[in-house]
């Protein structure tokens, strides 16, 4: 006995946007030599708002990292902007990459009967529902509120 009388498609559209992820990343990454370049500025007693000393200081301090390794202050700061900038280029961006999952469910329209008043309607189901409901060896199904009479009541499948 076949149950399938119509076939319907669902589509379930699953987007991900890991370039919001990598663009956060990005620019943590880029603000952050950023802050310590201009944090050591303002401990070493340079003001902000005098250009020609900030200038003077970015281009003649470098911050060693270890193993004879040294940095520029100023190479420091172009690449925490390019890093920055980069990230929130990416953070800005509208497109999303979407996959579109196609699940395939078979549909059938069912007549149920309620079993005080007699009143009988259609209900659509997905097969694989009416399979693990136990059809066709059960065939009552979980409560429902007949239209006819109010009650709520375990309707029986009179057919498919």
């Amino acid at each position: 006995m076949s149950i399938l009388s119509n076939t319907g498609e669902r589509k379930i559209v699953v987007t991900q946007n890991s370039s919001r992820i990598f663009g956060s990343v990005l620019t943590l990454l880029g603000s952050a030599p950023i802050i310590v370049v201009l944090s050591d500025a303002w401990i070493s007693g340079v003001s902000f708002l005098d250009v020609p000393a900030l200038y003077e200081f970015l281009w003649t301090n470098s911050l060693k990292i270890g193993f004879g390794i040294r940095f520029e202050l100023i190479y420091l700061i172009i690449i925490g902007a390019i890093t920055t900038i980069l990230g929130v280029s990416l953070l800005a961006r509208r497109t999303e990459r979407i996959e579109e999952v196609t699940i395939m469910t078979e549909d059938v329209t069912a007549i149920l009967e309620c079993i005080n008043c007699g009143h009988q309607w259609k209900e659509q189901f997905a097969k694989t529902q009416l399979e693990l409901m136990g059809f066709p060896r059960n065939r009552t199904i979980t409560r429902r509120k007949c239209l006819a009479c109010g009650r709520f009541t375990r309707p029986k499948i009179i057919r498919i």
